[in-house]
Order: C-alpha cells, then sequence, then structure tokens
C-alpha cells in the first residue's frame, strides 16, 4: 500500500512540472458596441430579454474559426468589452427582425458599430392610462413588409422593471392566429389589466409577435 501512495505522489509530481508552462497570452484589448434602430419608428429596438437577438463576429483568421456571439439588450443596444483587435465580419441575428447582411470593420479599443434593422412588427402609438386598481393600453400593430402570420398581442404588467413573457404579474393576452392580417392591422387595438394595487409602481410592456421560427416577440 505504501508502494502505491509512493507512486501516486511521483505521478502528481510529474504533472505539476509538466505544467509549469505560463500563459503570456495578452488580454483582449478590443471591445464593440452600438444600437439596433427600428427602420420604422426611427428609435432603438425593444426586443424581449434573454435572447431577443444575438450580436456575431466573425474574426479575419482562416475559414474554420467559430464565430464570437453574444447577446444585445432589451433597449435594442449591445456591448462587448472583450474582443481581440483585428478585422471581423459582424452580423445581429436570430432577432424578431429581418436578415441583414455582414458588415466588415476593424475593431479597436472601443469601437461603435450600429445597425438599422426592418422589425417583423412594430407597436405604434402605445398609451398606458392608470386608473383604480386597473391599467388600460392601447396601440396599433403595423408592419413595413409581410411576412409570417401574426399570431398573438399581450399587454405585461410587473412590480419589477423586468417584463417579458415569462415574467410578469399580471397579463392579457389576445389570439391572433386565426384573425386574417389585414384585419388586425388596420384595427386599433386595446388591452385592460385589472387587480392592481392603487398608489403601487408597475412596469408594463406591450409585445406582438409573427409566428416567426424562435417565436421571436
Amino acid at each position: 500500500m505504501q508502494r502505491i501512495y509512493i507512486y501516486i505522489l511521483a505521478g502528481m509530481l510529474v504533472f505539476i512540472f509538466a505544467c509549469k508552462k505560463i500563459d503570456n497570452y495578452d488580454a483582449p484589448g478590443g471591445g464593440i458596441y452600438g444600437t439596433l434602430t427600428d427602420q420604422v419608428t426611427g428609435e432603438p429596438l425593444q426586443s424581449e430579454q434573454p435572447n431577443g437577438y444575438t450580436i456575431r463576429l466573425f474574426e479575419k483568421s482562416g475559414s474554420m474559426n467559430s464565430p464570437i456571439s453574444f447577446q444585445g439588450k432589451a433597449d435594442g443596444t449591445y456591448e462587448n468589452a472583450m474582443i481581440f483587435r483585428n478585422e471581423y465580419k459582424v452580423i445581429p441575428c436570430e432577432g424578431a427582425f429581418f436578415p441583414l447582411d455582414t458588415v466588415s470593420l476593424k475593431i479597436d479599443a472601443r469601437t461603435e458599430l450600429n445597425f438599422e434593422v426592418i422589425p417583423f412588427l412594430t407597436v405604434d402609438g402605445a398609451a398606458v392610462a392608470p386608473s383604480a386598481g386597473k391599467i388600460t393600453a392601447n396601440y396599433k400593430i403595423t408592419r413595413p413588409r409581410a411576412a409570417d402570420k401574426i399570431v398573438e398581442r399581450e399587454t405585461l404588467v410587473s412590480s419589477i422593471p423586468t417584463v417579458n413573457s415569462v415574467v410578469y404579474d399580471f397579463r392579457a393576452v389576445t389570439d391572433l392566429s386565426v384573425t386574417n392580417d389585414t384585419d388586425i392591422l388596420a384595427a386599433s387595438c386595446t388591452d385592460e389589466i385589472t387587480g392592481l394595487v392603487s398608489g403601487k409602481t408597475y412596469y408594463v410592456r406591450i409585445a406582438v409577435r409573427t409566428n416567426n421560427e424562435l417565436k421571436r416577440y
């Protein structure tokens, strides 16, 4: 048994001395940031979090390299401050907007790159009116380009700033899957949510969705 312990200890020492090489590569010194702007409203694109959309970078260093991918923010902005300085192709994807072409640029210390996107749908003229124990949301659904069927609209209310299709305290959902898209786009939408506590602060979001592949709002 003592001999076995000696062999194990000798093996560990060999492993330790074999791993003494120091990683002296420089840390990433580049960064990229920007905003996705809704072409219809001219405002930053509002999306659900997490996974509202993805920013993908392809480094200019060979055809087999894996892309760098990270998530954008709910307010349409994005940033990654840990990128190696180099030339990249950049594209926003996997969001509730039509596909874009890649953009090539050189990323330095902090490089800005903005995109204009065409959304699948836009919530237009949204107004939320509070009253005793309830809120009433009025809005229209518009779109600049026809694509997948419009299938859902909803108003969500939360007592915390995070509001999405899985984080909410109250919601009003309308199934639009059997309603003609022309009728949906021509109509004014009204959602009423009751049961709220008067004098308390709530956060409200309005969401609309087509039958897009990734089910993005």
